[in-house]
C-alpha cells in the first residue's frame, strides 16, 4: 500500500486516511507488505504508523518532498519484491 499526504500542512494527521483502507483489507485477511521507515519525514502524528519507526505503507509527499518520490518508489518496489519472494 502507499499513501499520499502533506506532512507540513497536515502533520498532525499525516496519512491518516490510509488507516481506513488498512483496516478493511486487514479484516479481509490480506497480507500487508511494503512498510516504510518514518526517517526523513517531519510530522507530529499519524494513524498510518505500524510502530514508532515505520508506516504500514509507503508515504509520498509530493507537496513538500517531490524530489524524494522517485527514489522512494524505486526502493519500495525492490523491498516489496523481496517481501513477496520475487
Amino acid at each position: 500500500m502507499y499513501g499520499l499526504g502533506d506532512q507540513n500542512g497536515y502533520g498532525h494527521e499525516f496519512l491518516d486516511g490510509m488507516v481506513f483502507i488498512y483496516d478493511k483489507v486487514k479484516a479481509k485477511g490480506a497480507k500487508i507488505v511494503g512498510s516504510w521507515s518514518t526517517e526523513g519525514y517531519e510530522f507530529t502524528k499519524s494513524k498510518a504508523l505500524l510502530d514508532d519507526d515505520n508506516f504500514f505503507c509507503l508515504a509520498i509527499d509530493e507537496d513538500n518532498q517531490s524530489d524524494e518520490t522517485k527514489s522512494r518508489v524505486q526502493q519500495w518496489v525492490e523491498q516489496i519484491r523481496a517481501d513477496l519472494g520475487a
